[in-house]
């Protein structure tokens, strides 16, 4: 049975993307090639609404998260990573690596960081160059305020780098207006391309610190691709050029859409899951939650990895479980990008059978009308 896929990265991929990705490729130092690529780059540049630079490269976006790293510092400064979940402790991870000194702000997984606690321990590092966050941490999905976080880093003379790749067609950002410095992303979350490509937006702040870095760095060199991306159209290395093909029709599809609907259409999705899982029974992990994902606590004695496999073997729906120390005590279910709402009452309708078949007690029909009762505006 072929799965449904419900799971927070990578989703469901709409059949025109897959059409634009299994087309023939161009040659990727032609020049329609690089009339692609400069108008994905004005297409991301609307989608996060910046005038700055955005840079294509083929990779995951772990790998946007080391690019970031390795050419905004040098080794031996400090930076703040802001630590809510497995995705946030990879920022410290990697800093580390290159050998830079971390400054490891640890949260409880499930809560988001405040603007005045980001504040004080700017305050206590004055010498901090660069403050790490993740947006939309996916492993607990939770939300932060990155409008607001900025408003603090500016303030302190240091530079925010935002890993924004579950969040980026899910809530907006406004790169310009908000004063964020840098941003990375994936393009197979909500941006509903295959895994493989990914970008990397930066300001004249973030500029300024790339000019002064020494740490290592070979594909990954901004300076070197942004040349080449201004000059021909290209990217130093071989492009994904199936992926960017994909990723054109995705970016055409969302603005069609209008960026507006896109965010709004998340908005509810969240909303109605969120309420059909409560009345359910469980809990919703996070304080401030995404929109992209829900995050389900499993009540003691039901294994969440346990609903994981039922719902894909027997119903042939694909979520996700929980990552690292949340194994087996959550779940994960995506609802963004391809994902619309009357896709839903067949995640949860599953859900209902596979908590049935494990003798967890449900009432039939609960989850699923206090979901409609949310799309319909009567909750």
């Amino acid at each position: 049975m072929k799965s449904k896929l419900f799971t927070p990265g990578p989703t469901k991929v709409p059949g025109a993307v897959l059409n634009a990705v299994g087309q023939q490729v161009l040659h990727h130092r032609s020049p329609e090639f690089s009339e692609k690529v400069r108008h994905v780059q004005d297409e991301l540049g609307r989608l996060l609404q910046t005038h700055n630079d955005t840079l294509l490269f083929t990779c995951s976006g772990t790998g946007m998260m080391e690019a970031a790293v390795a050419n905004l510092l040098s080794k031996g400064e400090k930076a703040v990573c802001v630590n809510g979940g497995l995705f946030g402790a990879r920022w410290a991870d990697i800093c580390r690596v290159y050998g830079v000194e971390v400054v490891d702000v640890v949260l409880e997984w499930g809560k988001s960081i405040g603007p005045e606690e980001l504040a004080k321990v700017l305050d206590e590092h004055p010498d901090a160059k660069v403050v790490f966050v993740i947006h939309s941490e996916t492993s607990t999905g939770s939300l932060n305020d990155i409008r607001a976080l900025a408003k603090v880093v500016e303030g302190h003379d240091a530079v925010m780098a935002v890993d924004a790749t579950s969040s980026v067609g899910v809530h907006e950002i406004r790169m310009d207006e908000w004063a964020i410095d840098l941003i990375v992303a994936g393009t197979q979350k909500a941006l509903m391309t295959p895994p493989g490509l990914a970008f990397v937006a930066l300001n004249g702040r973030a500029w300024s610190l790339v000019s002064g870095s020494d740490l290592p760095k070979f594909y990954f060199d901004f300076t070197k691709t942004w040349k080449r991306l201004q000059k021909k159209g290209q990217t130093p290395f071989t492009t994904a050029v199936s992926l960017v093909y994909g990723l054109e029709v995705a970016l055409a599809m969302m603005e069609t859409e209008g960026w507006d609907n896109v965010y709004a259409r998340h908005q509810r999705m969240g909303d109605a899951v969120r309420a059909a899982v409560i009345t359910l029974g469980f809990d919703v992990l996070p304080e401030v939650p995404v929109n992209g994902l829900t995050v389900a606590v499993c009540p003691e004695g039901l294994d969440g990895n346990r609903v994981v496999r039922v719902l894909d073997d027997e119903f042939g729906v694909r979520i996700a479980g929980g990552q690292d120390r949340l194994s087996g005590k959550v779940f994960r279910i995506g609802h963004m990008g391809a994902i619309r709402e009357r896709d839903l009452s067949m995640v949860i309708a599953a859900l209902e059978r596979a908590l049935h078949e494990m003798g967890h007690p449900v009432k039939a029909g609960a989850g699923l009308s206090a979901l409609q009762q949310v799309l319909l505006g009567t909750m």
